[in-house]
């Protein structure tokens, strides 16, 4: 019996080391499937040798084995590899040996590994390789519920009642074959996998340090005292650059190295250093010994190492053995000596810049810190960088006051937008004096959620002073180029109104001699051209000054140019083609009618003149949309909106640079004296910017010109109708009644003069106060004719205003020498006011008092 249990027990000895050695395998870590099956298997040859050692009991020679607890874990560990396999060979062996087995012996057989198979599978089961106690007493129980299964069936089918003798055989089996067993194998497996475990987890660790070691550079060594081979490992073997071939004997990666090689290594300006530390070490003066020094390798390269090692010693004092680890630190210390370099770099940039480096943190809005700001800053505030650490409040302070606020809510903005921006800005140094700094700053968030806003501020201060100074000559020279201007513009004038003065003194000069009757109406019809050419010219020059008055109307460019090419092609000869390119679904715009074919007349005739009376016109018209600020080539501003171009183009002689930057001057002219007064473009101009719109040219010589005119848009609103007049108006005053005022005696006779031969009886007065005493007094007169500005207080349109508050139909006509008045004084002006420019013919004259009249009958009825 004795020979039994022990033999039993080495064979689950044995089966705890085949767990072991399945479980710690290398090759066989972490495929658990390919595991439990060699588990399975090796249980199954375990339960063959558990089967040699059976012996029998009793006098009915139960036999007695303790493959109960193998063939329960070769179902538990093994899988169902296990489970079906274990069995095999337990019945295979029986049959094999010729023994019988009953239908109990073989029903257990089988059931015993299902009943371990079912229990891995229960909750409490929580790797496979560990069995919780939990799980073991379920085991129990199930192994103790199956044993008892075929018991009763045994006494109950039995025709002979069992012996008592029998029954207490029945209990020793179950105890000493399946408890026991059972006990004893799960205890023999628990150390097994416990072991496993440590082991396991002792490779992984030894793992991790030594994958550790290789990552971080680092090398372990050991030396005994006075032994001249210290052991290098693999680590060690690399930071050195040695191979096998160095190692004394045989070895892989690791090995005992002649400590003369590796001094042969070590820079000998580091040797001594290191050499005294260790001879203190292995005198047992100190415990612990470090030094960092640096290597040249065999193969050339130069390593800079760092070394700590611990000496250990059996009686205490002196030591018997020493251990250390080696790191490779070259790629820190060149990290660090490019990181030195850098910020040697730094300093030399920021000593050199005209300005100063600042780094500030704005993680608190409330509350920000300067973190650093270069020396060169006492240069520019008079204040030390210590003075400023100190009190960051210099910035603020120094700072131009009427911009801190701007500055501040910049720096919030762009903190939220996280974009580089600058800003360029006054500070009032120490000393008094100002200067100009140009801030270009970023704000960045760092890793930890502090937020730091970094700059470079330039000192900008003679860059500004150069920019006034250039400003400053730019606007000497414009004013020169202003008075030079006026000078051509001013002799120009002179020139054509002393022509016209001359013209009309002579004819006056002649009409006082008496001339004859019949000659007298000549010399008056040629004061009169004479006159009119004086308007014309004088119209002309408002219109370059912008202060033409207009009639602008709702107007379609295609149409315009349409009815324009019927005259068009009377103006040129047969041999210049006419183009037109008219865009379909053009934006109407609102411009003066009789402006608007003045100079598309004028740009003809231009174009006309520098072909030569040979070559192509093109006329065309386009919509165009301008997103943002425009400036052209005469630094004209365009606003932003819609616009409808107007082009003519020609195949002439062109025109250079010098031509082009003078052909919108008054008076200037490249056409032969007579030909041309030079005052077409600018007129032209001079419209174009009083419509809203501007003026570009491209020429060039030998290809030709094109004048593009840019007309805003007119807003999407219906035209209002105008009411037709049923009657015919009559030209004459018939009698009406009307009030003039006029400050300028000469100007108020002639006025008197038309208006009497037309009819009207007329109370001249001298001034806008006198003319309202006379309304006053006298509150019959039918139409009120006033000059705008005028002696005294009441002007022209305040006239008008007093004397509607109590007449507010009265019809008012507003005459003015400068039509700009009508407009600063126009507070008392109605829409369907008429207003005329100084010098008046008689029939527009007359005209405008019908016009005004009926309007005034319409509203009356």
């Amino acid at each position: 019996m004795f020979a039994f249990f022990l033999q039993s027990l080495i064979s689950l000895s044995l089966a705890g080391v085949l767990v072991f050695a399945t479980l710690i395998s290398e090759f066989l870590r972490g495929k658990d499937q390919v595991q439990r099956a060699l588990i399975g298997v090796f249980f199954g040859v375990i339960i063959v040798s558990l089967s040699m050692t059976s012996v029998s009991v009793g006098p009915q020679q139960v036999v007695m084995n303790a493959i109960s607890g193998t063939l329960l874990f070769a179902g538990y560990l093994g899988g169902p590899v296990g489970a079906l396999f274990a069995p095999v060979c337990a019945v295979s062996y029986r049959l094999a040996i010729g023994e019988p087995m009953s239908g109990i012996d073989t029903f257990m057989v089988c059931s015993i590994p299902l009943l371990g198979l079912a229990g891995s599978y229960l909750p409490i089961a929580r790797s496979w390789y560990r069995i919780p106690r939990s799980a073991l007493l379920a085991l129990m129980a199930g192994y103790a519920l199956l044993y008892l299964f075929p018991f009763i069936q045994l006494s109950y089918f039995s025709p002979v009642p069992l012996q008592l003798s029998v029954i207490w055989q029945v209990v020793l089996v179950f105890f000493v074959t399946g408890v026991i067993t059972i006990l004893i194998t799960w205890k023999i497996l628990e150390v097994a996998t416990r072991l496993a475990a440590k082991v396991n987890s002792s490779n992984e660790v030894a793992e991790n340090l030594d994958l550790a070691m290789r990552v971080s550079g680092m090398g372990r060594f050991r030396r005994k005292r006075g032994d001249p081979r210290p052991f290098f490992d693999a680590g060690m073997m690399a930071i050195y650059g040695l191979n096998k071939s160095d190692l004394v004997g045989q070895g892989e990666e690791q090995g005992l190295v002649p400590i003369s090689d590796w001094e042969s290594l070590v820079f000998p300006e580091d040797f001594p250093a290191i050499k005294a530390e260790a001879e203190r070490v292995w005198r047992g003066e100190q415990q612990v010994g470090r030094g960092e020094f640096r290597i040249r390798r065999s193969d050339g390269a130069l390593r800079t190492i760092r070394a700590v090692w611990i000496s250990d010693s059996q009686n205490g004092s002196i030591p018997t053995r020493v251990s250390g680890v080696h790191v490779d630190l070259t790629d820190t210390r060149e990290a660090e000596k490019q990181h030195r370099s850098s910020q040697g770099r730094l300093a030399m940039i920021a000593e050199e810049l005209p300005g100063i480096v600042l780094e500030i943190d704005v993680t608190e809005n409330e509350e920000r810190k300067l973190l650093y700001i270069s020396p060169k800053c006492q240069e520019i505030w008079g204040v030390t960088d210590q003075e400023f650490y100190e009190n960051p409040g210099f910035l603020s302070e120094m700072h131009d006051q009427d911009d801190i606020e701007n500055f501040m809510e910049l720096i919030n903005r762009q903190r939220k937008i996280g974009r580089p921006f600058a800003h360029r800005y006054k500070i009032t140094a120490r000393d008094g004096s100002t200067r100009w700094l140009d801030f270009h700053g970023s704000i960045s968030v760092e890793e930890d959620g502090q937020t730091l806003l970094r700059a470079v501020q330039l000192d900008a201060t003679q860059q500004v002073q150069v920019q006034e100074q250039m400003h400053q000559e730019r606007e000497i020279a414009r004013r020169a180029q202003k008075f030079e201007s006026i000078g051509q513009l001013t002799g120009g004038v002179a020139h054509d109104f002393n022509n016209l003065l001359a013209v009309i003194l002579g004819n006056l000069e002649l009409l006082r001699e008496g001339e004859e009757p019949e000659k007298q109406k000549d010399l008056i019809d040629t004061a009169i051209t004479a006159s009119l050419r004086g308007a014309d010219l004088t119209k002309n020059m408002l219109a370059f000054a912008r202060k033409a008055p207009l009639t602008p109307v709702k107007l379609n460019l295609n149409d315009v140019v349409r009815e324009a090419k019927n005259w068009i092609g009377r103006t040129l000869p047969k041999s210049v083609r006419v183009e037109t390119s008219l865009l379909a679904g053009l934006w109407a715009i609102d411009a003066d009618r009789s402006s608007l074919e003045s100079a598309l007349l004028n740009l003809t005739l231009n174009a006309r003149d520098a072909m030569d009376g040979n070559g192509s016109l093109t006329i065309e018209t386009a919509n165009l949309r301008i997103d943002e600020d425009y400036i052209d080539t005469r630094e004209e501003e365009l606003v932003p909106g819609r616009y409808v171009m107007l082009a003519v183009s020609d195949t002439g002689s062109g025109m250079d640079k010098e031509t082009l930057a003078s052909i919108f001057e008054p008076f200037f002219t490249t056409k032969p004296p007579g030909v041309g007064s030079g005052l077409g473009l600018s007129m032209t101009l001079g419209f174009m910017r009083q419509s809203g719109g501007t003026v570009q040219v491209y020429s060039e010589v030998g290809e030709g010109t094109t004048f593009k005119l840019y007309f805003p848009a007119a807003a999407a609103q219906p035209d209002q109708p105008v009411k037709p007049h049923s009657a015919r108006l009559d030209q004459d005053g018939a009698g009406r009644r009307l009030l003039l005022a006029e400050d300028e005696e000469e100007v108020r006779n002639i006025l008197v003069s038309i208006l009497e031969r037309a009819g009207y009886l007329v109370t001249a007065t001298a001034s806008g106060d006198e003319a309202y005493a006379t309304f006053v007094a006298d509150p019959t007169f039918d139409l009120l004719l006033t000059d705008i500005v005028m002696p005294g207080k009441l002007q022209g349109t305040n006239l008008a205003k007093e004397l509607r508050l109590k007449w507010p139909e009265l019809p008012v006509i507003f005459m003015s020498g400068y039509a700009s008045e009508a407009t600063v004084h126009g507070n008392g002006l109605r829409p369907e006011d008429i207003r005329l420019m100084k010098p008046v013919q008689r029939a527009d004259l007359l005209a405008a008092l019908v016009k005004a009249t009926a309007y005034s009958k319409d509203r009356s009825s």
